[in-house]
């Protein structure tokens, strides 16, 4: 594409000369502006907190940059959660999502996922403050949200852990005023999809102006789209084989060895299958393009069951009280609760696929003429394919409950010239999942091996040996004629109860102790306080490793804390010169000492240089870090038993040997280096219009991660790495017996690119028309695990974690005034491949075309009564109904639902 190449060229001059390569977003307090949230200019307000940083004065403009949603952005196209509205904007990935967790147990989170380097590297804030759970953003009442801050770049010196690609800052209308009452409704014109939200706000001031409270609630009732077949390229879909011996995306695909009623796939009778009566006709299989697949036919396929979007039902309350106990010092207490749940039908027991069967079970029933085939050929036994979904259709239920409180004290000193803020926070989150009906491994085993027993009925084998066994013999030829008891003695539910525990406290300093060049020099310290804790349980089944499918181990309770400590300055170097109006400093320092790891240090340099009132050039150089978190230190540990080639060996051997997974509690925290550099150019000619172009370069080092066995081995032995290495253990003959595939820090991420941002108001009719384009740059997004490195940017798929295209892009236009409100919206998604080759090799159509989707809105505001109004509103996502691409199942990227219509009111009093 000559666009991806000339930017390929521009990237290489400008990383030869980093000190021309000028490219920021805009500033906070530029951004604020951009956003459509004018509220603090309009006031008057002279002081602005600026995400990303602990300075909070209107004199500086950090030099991080900042993209900031406000309340247009929040309201377009009718989304009902704020993992939506962010996934809208080009630097994200939805990684984890109703259309990604259609099969996992992470089904009704959605975190934050900046860049596409995983959720754990994005930390989220509500209101400058960490909660439990808070990188799920399900947890907060949408109608509660003031604005969004987006920080597109390092701010650990700032915030802490996580902060590596970027900070999610979600602002709250704290000082809110009024009801406000709203209900919408969505749905595909498909007539699935059905999702109901419905808000509830109040605030007001009490004793006089000198308090204040707020509660907002909202639920939302999701329905998901069930089964995945409903989305015929989505669901059934899969890379088969084709004549060229290459792989190609195809729809309609069915398992080829397996079917609900069952099919013998050995033998003379190969190629039968079972009709629900129990009677063997042949199977009609579709055409093979691969072994294990055919397309079309009478096969089965998981999509049959599972969802396309997984549904979810969600409340969210949220309460804050404030109180002016003296002109200079503001008490507050804040309780959030969040409950996500659903209950689904997962999948027919993934672990039951081939059986071996006899041919003297009493419940098979052969003509005269098969009887005599197969005792012709002397055959005893066979194998058969079958989909349990009469006996083991496993449905998915589970609950997350999530309480947080907090309190704190705001205040001020030396007529205003000092601040300070103080918090203590409690938060407790338990998440209950059941997987009913799955297949316990012996009794099932047992049931279907049936025999004639003394009176020719049908029974298991063991009861010949013990009579007094619980064992019912299972009829699985032919769907739905097994026993309800025999069914009731295999299965039983799988039960995992996580319970996580979090304790915020911190005391926070920040003033201007005095001046240079007429602008205040800001200052900013403070001590925080973490704790977080996990413990796990499951049931007895689980725990004596009796599931087929999945077992569990008990995690005690266990975690760790850290305690911090920061300082930040901002100072103004020069002013009011030739080809400098403003340059400024900011520098921000955090050691961190952990309870696991031991003390780390963070820290940020940058600066702002504003040749003249229409541009500035600015950049930032830090040092960010990521500890690793609760799974990754403390998961329960698993045993499995596998075969690898010991390549240190001359010639390589093969062996058996028993593989270790789970945490590592000897983990050491990530370390990224972010270097961003950019400019803004604000045309003093050309009111409202702003432009901006960010440069980002991230290197993340000693990432935690886990390989494969061979992967260890390989590792070790061909690359030399020591953490690799020590994860083989041999015995005196130097034999490998045993690998511990635990959390290692072993890889490199390298993450580089650009990110673009316009936007122009003017006055419009009788209102404001705001365009705004957002565009996201990947040059480079590399994953070098010390074995392999894998390029992601340009692909789309779901085949690794860390794929993202080259180019994504908005545009919007939106206008408001007293009585009407509109916006339309384009979105880009550039082309690529499904996935890098050494991910998938041999694909035959590694390419996906680009896709515009294009969003409309529409809004009508009507005076009810006095200072009250009414709002009826529709949109209208994907208005053309573009079509996800063939086989992208999990892609985070395409909309899979198609065109969908949401119509709502709100009222405000």
């Amino acid at each position: 594409m000559v666009v991806g190449n000339g930017v390929h060229r521009s990237v290489r001059l400008e990383s030869g000369a980093l000190a021309l390569a000028v490219a920021i977003a805009c500033g906070s307090a530029q951004a604020q502006s951009t956003g459509g949230s004018d509220d603090a200019a309009s006031e008057g307000v002279t002081e602005i907190v600026v995400t990303g940083s602990r300075i909070s004065t209107a004199g500086f403009d950090a030099p991080t940059p900042t993209t900031v949603l406000g309340e247009v952005e929040l309201r377009q196209a009718g989304r009902t959660d704020i993992a939506a509205t962010l996934t809208d904007l080009p630097q994200f990935r939805s990684t984890v999502s109703g259309a990604t967790t259609n099969t996992t147990t992470e089904s009704g989170q959605t975190p934050a996922d900046l860049r596409g380097l995983g959720t754990s590297r994005t930390l989220v804030l509500v209101n400058n403050r960490r909660y439990i759970g808070s990188n799920d953003l399900q947890t907060v009442p949408y109608s509660l949200v003031k604005r969004i801050d987006v920080v597109t770049g390092g701010a650990s010196a700032a915030y802490g852990s996580d902060a590596v690609a970027g900070v999610v800052n979600i602002l709250l209308d704290d000082d809110k005023e009024g009801v406000e009452l709203g209900v919408q409704q969505g749905r595909s014109t498909r007539g699935d999809a059905d999702k109901t939200l419905v808000e509830a706000s109040f605030g007001s001031k009490l004793f006089d102006g000198r308090g204040h409270i707020l509660i907002g609630a909202d639920y939302l009732k999701d329905d998901g789209i069930i089964p995945g077949t409903r989305r015929p390229q989505i669901g059934a879909t899969a890379f088969t084989l084709g004549p060229d011996n290459k792989l190609y995306p195809t729809a309609n695909v069915r398992e080829a060895r397996r079917t609900e009623g069952g099919l013998i796939n050995t033998g003379v009778l190969a190629g039968l299958q079972f009709d629900p009566d129990g009677s063997l006709r042949p199977f009609h299989a579709g055409e093979t393009p691969s072994s294990g697949f055919f397309v079309g036919g009478e096969g089965y396929h998981v999509d049959q069951f599972r969802s396309v979007t997984a549904p979810i039902e969600r409340t969210n309350v949220l309460t804050r009280f404030s109180f002016q106990a003296t002109d200079s010092m503001k008490v507050w207490a804040e309780v959030n609760y969040n409950n996500v749940a659903d209950e689904r039908v997962y999948f027919p027991d993934l672990a039951i696929t081939q059986l071996p069967m006899s041919y003297a079970n009493p419940f098979l029933t052969l003509t005269p003429a098969q009887r005599s085939a197969v005792q012709a050929a002397g055959e005893t036994t066979f194998t058969m394919g079958r989909a349990v979904t009469d006996v083991a259709l496993a449905t998915f239920e589970y609950e997350r409950d999530a309480l947080q409180a907090t309190v704190g004290i705001d205040g001020e000193f030396a007529n205003g010239q000092w601040r300070y803020n103080a918090y203590y926070g409690r938060g407790k989150q338990e998440h209950d999942s059941t997987l009913h009906d799955l297949v316990l491994t012996e009794p099932f085993l047992e049931a279907i091996d049936a025999v004639a027993g003394p009176n020719g009925a049908p029974v298991c084998r063991v009861a010949l040996t013990n009579p007094g066994t619980a064992c019912r013999p299972l009829n699985l030829f032919g769907s739905g004629r097994a026993d309800p008891a025999a069914i009731d003695s295999v299965t039983a539910d799988w039960h995992s109860l996580q319970t996580s525990w979090l304790e915020t406290a911190g005391i926070i300093l920040s003033g201007e102790p005095f001046e240079l060049w007429n602008q205040p020099v800001s200052f900013a310290t403070g001590v925080e306080y973490r704790k977080e804790e996990v413990k796990e349980g499951y049931d007895e089944n689980s725990l004596a490793d009796r599931f087929a499918t999945i077992n569990g181990v008990n995690l005690p309770r266990t975690g760790n804390d850290v305690t911090e400590a920061f300082v930040e300055v901002a100072v103004p170097l020069l002013a009011d010169m030739t080809l400098v109006k403003s340059l400024n400093f900011n520098g921000a320092a955090r050691i961190s000492d952990y309870s696991t790891s031991g003390s780390i240090w963070s820290w940020k340099l940058g600066g702002t240089w504003q040749l003249v009132d229409d541009f500035k050039f600015r950049a930032t150089r830090s040092r960010d870090i990521r500890a690793p978190n609760l799974t990754e230190l403390f998961s329960a540990p698993s045993t499995f038993f596998t075969s690898v080639q010991d390549i240190s060996r001359s010639p390589p051997t093969q062996h058996q040997v028993i593989l270790f997974t789970g945490g590592n509690p000897n983990l050491e925290p990530e370390i990224a280096d972010t270097l961003t550099v950019g400019a803004v150019y604000s045309p003093s000619f050309l009111a409202g219009f702003e432009i901006s172009l960010d440069y980002y370069d991230i290197k993340i080092a000693d990432v935690i991660s886990t390989l494969t066995a061979q992967q260890i081995i390989n590792s070790c032995y061909q690359q030399g790495a020591q953490a690799a290495c020590a994860q083989l253990t041999r015995d005196a003959s130097g034999t490998l017996t045993q690998i511990d595939a635990t959390y290692i820090n072993i890889a490199q991420f390298n993450n580089k690119g650009y990110d673009l941002e316009l936007s122009y108001k003017m006055p419009f009719l009788a209102g404001q028309l705001t365009t705004r384009a957002l565009a996201n740059y990947v040059d480079t997004l590399s994953v070098d695990n010390g074995i392999i490195t894998v390029e992601g940017a340009g692909y789309l798929g779901a085949q690794a974690a860390f794929l993202v295209p080259k180019w994504r892009g908005s545009l919007s236009l939106s206008y408001e005034s007293d009585v009407l409100g509109a916006d339309l919206r384009a979105r880009y998604l550039d082309g690529g491949g499904y996935a890098p080759p050494n991910v998938l090799a041999n694909i035959g159509n590694n390419h996906i075309a680009s896709r515009t989707y294009v969003d409309l809105g529409l809004r009508a505001y009507l005076p009810i009564m006095d200072d009250a109004r009414l709002t009826v509103f529709g949109n209208v996502q994907n208005v053309f109904d573009k079509e996800p691409v063939l086989a992208a199942v999990n892609s985070p990227y395409f909309d899979i639902i198609g065109r969908y219509f949401t119509l709502g009111l709100r009222a405000n009093f």
